[in-house]
């Protein structure tokens, strides 16, 4: 990637953490009027994005537990777009790092305890969505 480009992404991403604090309150309006989830309603089983838009108003109310009570993949996705950004930022002023591992396997397992948590929290009301009050 381009520097020029590199400066661009590095500019932006704080640009878009601040639009989402200001407009915060439009984006929770905006979450409590999507549909449900028709796989849960025909299945009875939460599927691997059930619980994200609660997920994201309890980040936006700065409710970090409860956020990953409701789903932990939305959370675990900010934690990796930090640690590329801070990877991002040190390589625009000249000293790469490496945060995140890079091999395949890594990640390989990553998914792995992803999917053993989509399964489990079926069948485990300690780590289910909390139900829409």
């Amino acid at each position: 990637m381009k520097r020029s480009a590199k400066i661009a992404v590095a500019a932006a991403a704080p640009t878009a953490v601040v639009l989402m604090y200001i407009f915060n309150e439009q984006l929770i309006f905006l979450g409590h009027h999507l549909g449900v989830c028709t796989f849960n309603i025909l299945t009875g089983l939460y599927c691997p994005g059930c619980g994200n838009t609660r997920c994201m108003t309890a980040l936006l109310h700065g409710d970090f537990l409860l956020a990953v009570r409701n789903n932990a993949s939305l959370p675990f996705l900010g934690l990796l777009l930090l640690c590329l950004y801070i990877e991002l930022l040190f390589d625009v002023f000249g000293k790469p790092i490496k945060i995140l591992p890079r091999k395949p396997l890594v990640w390989w397992i990553v998914l792995g305890i992803f999917g053993v948590y989509f399964i489990a929290r079926n069948f485990i009301p300690e780590i289910a969505p909390v139900p829409i009050s």
